[in-house]
């Protein structure tokens, strides 16, 4: 079946037809288009197509991610400078809250919303390489998903694994979201949430939004009090993780649990 004759059959039945007369769809089309000529390609394109993105920097791929969301290039060569400048780096882009974004000269309508969507599929995708019986077989995919959550967080946000006898995620919850360098946690409702969901094991995560992870005296004390409450009810705390930029703190191999 022709393509434009498929293109009207589903617009007229299910009224999206504004969708793929958009522009940003003629955008992703004629990069499709453009694929089966990959020798034509420029080369940051070339490198994503053969697997080499991991060497791109993060300048390139902004520009071509901006360039893909509005379909303008030169839109991309003024406003990927200015998130670099703001936020850092791509990963600080994606953690940015709606408002810092918004707050950007040229962002457009259409570019928070498409942020959000880049940041939300790295987190699942970082999510569903997790380990589905054991959490604990693979370390370094469980510090993938957890940086991907927290480190470029701008204030503490506390969080909880909760597990099964066999390990196996069965929650990942914020318990709370604190300032710069605080975080309120209260260690009854950690204890009563786990056995509200009868889990039998846990792991306290944290971030530091310094970006360094070492753990301050009121962490240890508040880990404390929190195993003493799951003590109470017979769940293993099996570790806390303070997560900070690029680096990490395991409570358990400080020998601090």
């Amino acid at each position: 079946m022709p393509q434009k004759h498929m293109d009207d059959m589903l617009a007229a039945e299910d009224g999206f037809s504004e969708v793929l007369n958009s522009s940003l769809l003629q955008t992703i089309r004629s990069a499709a288009v453009t694929t089966q000529r990959s020798t034509e390609l420029p080369e940051p394109s070339r490198a994503l197509l053969s697997g080499r993105g991991r060497h791109l920097d993060d300048d390139t791929l902004l520009r071509m991610v901006v360039t893909l969301f509005t379909g303008d290039e030169a839109k991309a060569e003024t406003l990927s400078p200015l998130l670099l400048e703001r936020f850092g780096s791509l990963a600080g882009i994606l953690a940015a809250t709606n408002r810092e974004l918004a707050s950007i000269k040229d962002m457009g309508s259409h570019m928070v919303p498409m942020i959000r969507v880049l940041h939300d599929a790295a987190l699942r995708y970082n999510r569903e390489r997790l380990p589905k019986v054991d959490l604990l077989d693979s370390e370094q995919k469980l510090l993938d998903y957890l940086t991907a959550r927290l480190a470029r967080e701008n204030i503490e946000q506390f969080r909880i694994l909760f597990l099964n006898e066999k390990n196996s995620l069965i929650a990942d919850e914020a318990q709370a979201r604190g300032t710069v360098n605080h975080t309120p946690v209260y260690p009854r409702e950690v204890a009563r949430r786990a056995i509200e969901i009868e889990a039998t094991s846990l792991i306290l995560v944290h971030n530091h939004p310094s970006g360094d992870p070492t753990p301050s005296q009121t962490d240890i004390q508040m880990t404390q009090q929190v195993q003493a409450a799951l003590d109470v009810v017979g769940v293993q705390l099996t570790d806390h993780l303070i997560i900070g930029n690029g680096k990490h703190t395991s409570f358990q191999r400080l020998g601090l649990i």
